[in-house]
């Protein structure tokens, strides 16, 4: 089933028309299917030779002028004019345009809310398309806390997890909202878990579990940090990782 659904999508791989999460699963798939990765490479090699060895005509001058000569012209739309009028007063005195106002700014603000749910899962998926998993690779968590710590103003949780199957491989520094953030890189069999922590205000929040675009999510706030766990491992392993982080 997984090969089915790979297929439909390579032909897009080649175009360069997918979206960044369906060529992360395609690229995801192949790595580990050696029947989808020769169709791939064979769907590139024909696009390849379509543009290197067909031959190429131009076409005749004056080609388009007489096309477009030949189509009907279009009329110009007609203007329809409402059937009332508007009522004589403004509301510009009765304060209406000032409630309007307060309300479409209302819905402006709140809809133009940041989403680091979002931000969190696009910098996962880049971390994983742009070679840049990590700034400083190792498993070593007395080197990547002090990394991390010299060039942010925090200092995340860095625990080496590898007895319980989460093994540290690194971090990096990223963008999300555009304010710095520290992440923590870590591994659970194929899959990868970067765990991003920022700077934030406010009391302590519990554990709250997302799952969007085909991604989990465990995120929470202690001791003035926000905490969000990514990856597209297994809901329930995401949040046994998230759990043996908070512990400390």
């Amino acid at each position: 089933m997984e090969c089915e659904r790979t297929t439909v999508l390579l032909s897009g791989m080649v175009d360069s028309t997918l979206g960044p999460i369906a060529r992360f699963r395609v690229h995801r798939h192949v790595a580990g299917c050696t029947a989808c990765a020769a169709k791939l490479e064979e769907l590139g090699a024909m696009q390849s030779a379509i543009r290197n060895k067909l031959p190429y005509h131009r076409a005749p001058p004056g080609l388009a002028a007489s096309i477009g000569a030949a189509l009907p012209r279009e009329e110009p739309p007609r203007v329809v004019r409402p059937w009332f009028r508007m009522p004589a007063f403004s509301l510009a005195g009765t304060g209406m345009v000032g409630a309007l106002a307060g309300v479409a700014l209302t819905v402006l603000v709140m809809g133009g809310q940041n989403n680091p749910t979002m931000s969190v899962i696009d910098s996962h998926i880049r971390s994983l398309q742009a070679d840049h998993l990590t700034d400083v690779l190792t498993s070593d968590q007395h080197t990547v806390k002090p990394w991390l710590s010299a060039r942010l103003d925090v200092s995340p949780r860095v625990l080496e997890l590898k007895d319980t199957g989460f093994p540290l491989v690194g971090g990096r520094q990223d963008y999300v909202d555009g304010h710095p953030t520290a992440v923590v890189v870590y591994r659970h069999a194929k899959h990868v878990i970067n765990l991003f922590a920022w700077a934030s205000s406010g009391e302590d929040e519990a554990f709250r579990d997302v799952s969007q675009q085909g991604f989990n999510v465990v995120t929470w706030r202690h001791d003035g940090m926000a905490y969000y766990a990514v990856s597209d491992v297994e809901a329930g392993q995401l949040a046994q990782f998230a759990r043996l982080v908070a512990r400390g």
